[in-house]
């Protein structure tokens, strides 16, 4: 098959956790919705050497073919215990795939087109992928709902369950139409990704007055984050408080706080600010407490139990947030993805990566450090072989799997098997 072409830019330093897409529109669809079915399928493959080729006129006989795989995909991909998901886009509907790290196929779901906001997230017993749907009322009038689905095996675990609108992000959050309909978004509501129950909801006069009832900033596993007068406020799903923290801790107002993304790092931090600024704050999510600042962006390696966050260096942080290591970062080079023990970084053409000899230096974009110290990694792994030929990945498993290409149609390097 012909691959799809390779993006030549400098990829995002993290992928996004949730699509800022609309739940479902107030329209009904003709398409139907579906549960999830088993596929037991291969997502096509393709040799990445002819990769190379359409894109820089040669052929490498010695790529990794058999490890790159098309899903399919038309928007970023999410991933969690070695399982990534995203969706296809149809004529009439969406077609939501979930893709194991060797390239396996392991389920799919029809969703209406309009219902194209979706999430992986965290449970005790396992990831689930949160899908949208739209339930037609009484009165002709479309509700969106939500449905969790065990990420794997495509088994519905809860749902539907009604929400007040789109799913807004920050985790499994949703939020009503605001009043007059311009201006930010309505009432919040969080809900237990385990369970699809309520644990947090606005009322309408949520941050008004200063007796207002308080407000929903992110929820991400059992992490709550709510904002109260002008403090941010930690808490387990149970209601009961963990922390308790000035916002101007963190550089910003409680109303800040609510607007601005927070990414889940690992399963107990978060990284707060805008993608594109490096004014992002790591905080961790059990105790408030600040991690780093003044960073572009963080990532956690589970193989290493290292927290990766990079300013005007790159530092490696234990769990507990003791700094570990510190290191330059390579000369015109931006951080890709962290994974599986690596760093890995998107080097500006003409730079001169580390570690190769003069006969590899034009062929080589990728280099790497572990993520365990940061020291350099002077031999290839696989998937250093495959990135050299595709380009740096924007996403790497703890299974060694990795994402690489366009984000908005990215392409599978699989672990090996």
């Amino acid at each position: 098959m012909r691959p799809r072409p390779i993006a030549s830019a400098v990829l995002p330093l993290a992928l996004a956790v949730v699509l800022p897409l609309s739940a479902c529109s107030a329209f009904v669809s003709e398409s139907q919705s579906s549960e999830p079915s088993s596929a037991g399928s291969r997502a096509p493959s393709f040799d990445a050497g002819e990769a190379l080729s359409s894109n820089h006129g040669e052929a490498d006989s010695d790529s990794a073919a058999s490890r790159t795989v098309d899903p399919g995909w038309d928007a970023s991909a999410q991933e969690a215990d070695g399982t990534f998901l995203s969706m296809h886009e149809n004529d009439d509907s969406l077609e939501y795939r979930a893709v194991d790290s060797t390239g396996e196929v392991l389920w799919t779901a029809q969703r209406p087109r309009a219902c194209s906001a979706y999430l992986v997230t965290t449970t005790d017993d396992g990831p689930i992928a949160v899908l949208m749907d739209q339930d037609l009322s009484t009165g002709n009038s479309l509700t969106p709902t939500a449905s969790g689905y065990d990420l794997k095996t495509g088994q519905k675990q809860w749902g539907p369950v009604e929400t007040p609108g789109a799913m807004l992000g920050n985790g499994l959050i949703f939020a009503g139409t605001p009043k007059d309909y311009i201006g930010p978004s309505g009432p919040r509501t969080a809900l237990d990704p385990a369970t699809g129950d309520v644990v947090a909801a606005e009322g309408e006069d949520a941050g008004e007055g200063g007796d207002a009832s308080p407000r929903v900033v992110a929820l991400f596993g059992e992490h709550l984050v709510r904002s109260q007068g002008s403090d941010i406020v930690g808490e387990d799903l149970d209601g009961q408080e963990r922390w308790n923290r000035a916002a101007e801790d963190f550089s910003m107002s409680t109303s800040e706080a609510r607007e601005v993304p927070w990414e889940p790092i690992g399963t107990t931090h978060a990284l707060l600010g805008d993608a594109g600024s490096d004014m992002r704050t790591l905080i961790d999510m059990r105790s408030g407490a600040i991690v780093d600042s003044e960073i572009a962006g963080a990532w956690f390696d589970s193989s290493s139990d290292t927290l990766v966050t990079v300013g005007s260096e790159l530092h490696g942080f234990d769990a507990d947030g003791t700094n570990r290591w510190s290191t330059p970062l390579p000369a015109h080079a931006e951080v890709s993805a962290v994974g599986a023990g690596l760093i890995t970084f998107d080097s500006e053409s003409g730079s001169e990566p580390e570690n190769e000899s003069d006969s590899d230096q034009e062929e080589q974009s990728v280099t790497a450090r572990s993520a365990r110290d940061g020291s350099p990694i002077k031999k290839d792994t696989p998937l250093l072989k495959a990135t050299k030929q595709l380009g740096a990945p924007h996403h790497i498993s703890e299974s060694g799997a990795a994402l690489i290409g366009d984000p908005q149609t990215p392409l599978l390097i699989t672990s090996q098997e």
